[in-house]
């Protein structure tokens, strides 16, 4: 009994394992607590649509609820992103003869405070405006293959984004869309960036909604930046270092230099060869990192031993050197 009427117990919504029934049950024992929901599908299975489509019909009357909302898919299925999204989509609904609205729209997500949307397999080019544009609480987005209307009253508050480009734009375009979204949310903390190769038969039309202008992008309070390289790319994608060339990060304190085809588990045996543009991309970060950052973590094939001494000269407050994995006496550099 006292489990039934704790009501913060109930407050967990996942599609793996609670069918309608059971969501219905959840949601009302949850009374008035904030809601976190889960949808996450195994690697390879294929997500069953109708139920999918269901859940969060379901869901949307309580969408103003959700403290935390993931959706995590892992195969594809065509117009997923649609059946998925799409019922946070709606717009607001005005009475034409009174010139107000005719209710309060259910997309808006009023306590929201985390987004989680990944699904690189994802070939739908749409542009999603959620939420009506309202969700004033929201401040850690994590988006992995989906395009959104990047809009101030959303995501003007962020102090956490782990983007992995959709790729549907590529080089300059590319750029200016991710300068465009780090101006609107230039009050964050932590930043991830990675660009993921899709291979395209033409680049996605792509129109700014606000003109990117000329020089850098000033992001004032930046303390953490992690740059990331997709297993696939053999290469620095120029776009990371073009971006990285156009940011101002007077603040930050940590630079990440992730490969995400390293394993930690297999560093004993698997030297890779350093990126072919992993010199230039090293003069770069001594001339737009500030030399006082205090962390500097180095993986996979961004770690060149060769050139490690002279990064911990020029870094000269280094408190913490790790290179794949593993802590580096800085004493002895």
């Amino acid at each position: 009994m006292l489990v039934i009427h704790t009501h913060t117990l109930w407050r967990r919504l996942s599609f793996c394992s609670h069918g309608l029934r059971l969501w219905r049950e959840r949601i009302a024992r949850a009374r008035g607590c904030s809601l976190d929901v889960t949808i996450t599908f195994p690697q390879h299975h294929f997500p069953d649509m109708d139920a999918l489509a269901l859940q969060l019909h379901l869901l949307v009357p309580h969408i103003s609820r959700a403290r935390s909302f993931e959706l995590r898919f892992s195969s594809y299925s065509p117009f997923l992103w649609n059946t998925a999204l799409g019922p946070m989509c709606r717009q607001e609904q005005r009475d034409d003869d009174m010139d107000r609205h005719a209710f309060t729209p259910s997309v808006h997500a009023l306590q929201l405070e985390k987004l989680t949307l990944c699904y690189p397999e994802n070939d739908d080019t749409k542009e999603f405006t959620l939420f009506a544009g309202v969700a004033p609480q929201l401040h850690n987005v994590t988006l992995d293959g989906i395009r959104l209307t990047w809009l101030p009253e959303l995501y003007g508050r962020l102090t956490h984004l782990d983007y992995t480009h959709h790729g549907f734009t590529i080089g300059p375009t590319a750029v200016d869309e991710i300068l465009g979204m780090i101006r609107v949310s230039c009050a964050l903390r932590e930043l991830r960036i990675c660009f993921r190769t899709r291979v395209l038969d033409r680049e996605v039309l792509y129109l700014r909604h606000d003109e990117v202008p000329a020089g850098q992008t000033h992001l004032l309070q930046l303390e953490r930046l992690v740059l990331a390289v997709d297993e696939s790319d053999i290469d620095i994608p120029p776009e990371l270092t073009s971006l990285l060339s156009r940011l101002s990060v007077p603040n930050l304190r940590e630079l990440h230099l992730v490969d995400l085809r390293f394993q930690p588990t297999n560093r004993r045996w698997w030297m890779p060869a350093p990126f072919l543009g992993l010199r230039d991309a090293l003069s770069l970060f001594q001339v737009t990192i500030p030399s006082s950052i205090k962390v500097l973590a180095i993986a996979g094939r961004w770690a060149d031993h060769s050139s490690i001494p002279a990064l911990a000269k020029h870094f000269r407050e280094l408190d913490n050197l790790e290179v794949d994995g593993v802590e580096k006496d800085l004493v002895r550099m």
